[in-house]
């Protein structure tokens, strides 16, 4: 009977050992997946900015392109428009 008793004792202790062992490994890859959603989010993030910058750059350059070309004026004069905007928004802040 004692014999039984240390052997279901045994297999718990191993099954416990494992269990702990899986924990620890969980525990690990959970802290690498962490670590690497944050450097994804980061890099998202640059992305982002970068894409926003190519845009506003684009729309400059598109506003260039069509006062140096003499077409599309509607389109640089409501780009002039939105810049004496913004100016007037910095001034208004300065002001303050």
């Amino acid at each position: 009977m004692a014999a039984k008793h240390d052997a279901v004792i045994n297999e718990l202790n191993f099954k416990i050992d494992k269990l702990i062992k899986l924990y620890i490994s969980s525990l690990e890859q959970n802290k690498s997946l962490e670590s690497k959603i944050q450097d994804l989010q980061s890099e998202l993030e640059n992305l982002q900015r970068e894409n926003k910058d190519l845009n506003n750059k684009l729309k400059t350059t598109r506003v260039a392109s069509a006062i140096s070309e003499g077409n599309g004026s509607y389109e640089a004069k409501m780009r002039i428009n939105q810049l004496v905007r913004e100016i007037d928004k910095c001034i208004a802040l300065l002001n303050n």
